[in-house]
């Protein structure tokens, strides 16, 4: 999903877990990449890319700004702060290097499957001192199968299903909210309610994981129906232990790595090849927030040549 044009999404919105993986607007830095085409009886390609791990478009990595690239609050005050680490690409070790593997089957006529693989690993700038030696892993899975007929005509009918699955591995560097060194709590700083004194944290792993699901069916010409299922769920981390307050209150449960589940159906209409006309309703439920109800109303065009599309 993640290297698509949003005006070929299916839906108004990302998938669940690319946005609390890899940002709002996709894992897409400056950078360079270079590719193999295996010479097989079926399509196999290799693709190795390098990116710079910084800036806006690296939420998992040293993209900074919000906790683990979460667009629903900025920089949490309990949870493990980040460091100015968005220093440009010093050494081979600030980059980002992300590889992936696609194998694609034609299974008779009308059907093909595509399988990919993919991975990325870079430097994070979450964790306080360590920050800078903390690093990111993330792994994927994806599986799409299409069927279209032989009589088909401009593309429809069709059905298509996708579905991909991510792990993110964080490491997270030590942090003592004593920052004046004096051993009392001052205002801002997290307490260890066992001690009374600024809490201190040891480094550890977080590990977070998801994936979605989605159908869609093109049943006449210029329309598609379509449905997706949206999971997400990860470890606790110690950081979350209610034995640090601020300000008086328990941590608990980061809402930014909750678990969390969608379900979206949608209806498209393409007046025209460069318009669309789409309606989708959101069931969203968030552990700890609740379940909201929402309905998108989503109208595009594109103006000027476009280049093709991939599979």
């Amino acid at each position: 999903m993640n290297p698509t044009h949003i005006h070929t999404w299916d839906f108004v919105d990302s998938p669940l877990v690319n946005g609390r993986f890899l940002g709002g607007d996709g894992l897409r830095n400056p950078g360079a990449w270079v590719s193999w085409l295996a010479p097989t009886p079926f399509y196999s390609e290799l693709f190795v890319n390098v990116q710079n791990s910084g800036g806006g478009t690296a939420a998992s990595f040293r993209g900074g700004g919000h906790h683990h690239g979460e667009e629903e609050a900025e920089e949490l005050p309990f949870a493990y702060r980040h460091a100015d680490n968005d220093r440009g690409v010093r050494n081979f070790t600030d980059l980002l290097i992300a590889p992936r593997y696609v194998a694609a089957f034609e299974l008779t006529d009308a059907q093909t499957l595509l399988f990919g693989a993919s991975a990325a690993f870079g430097p994070n700038n979450v964790g306080g001192e360590d920050a800078g030696g903390t690093r990111t892993q993330l792994y994927g899975v994806d599986l799409t199968w299409k069927w279209k007929p032989a009589n088909q005509s401009g593309g429809f009918p069709f059905v298509s299903w996708q579905t991909e699955a991510m792990w993110r591995r964080t490491e997270v560097g030590a942090f003592d909210w004593d920052e004046d060194g004096d051993g009392l709590l001052s205002d801002g700083e997290v307490e260890d309610l066992d001690t009374g004194a600024p809490a201190t944290l040891d480094a550890e792993t977080l590990n977070d994981f998801g994936f979605y699901t989605q159908v869609v069916y093109g049943f006449r010409k210029g329309w598609t129906a379509g449905l997706r299922y949206d999971w997400l769920d990860r470890d606790s981390g110690r950081y979350e232990a209610r034995n640090l307050a601020l300000a008086g209150e328990a941590l608990g449960r980061d809402p930014l790595r909750n678990s969390r589940w969608r379900l979206s159906p949608a209806l498209t209409w393409y007046p025209s090849e460069f318009s669309k006309l789409r309606l989708q309703y959101n069931l969203d439920d968030r552990r700890d927030i609740g379940t909201d109800h929402s309905v998108w109303l989503q109208f595009e065009f594109i103006l000027g040549a476009h280049a093709a599309h991939k599979f």
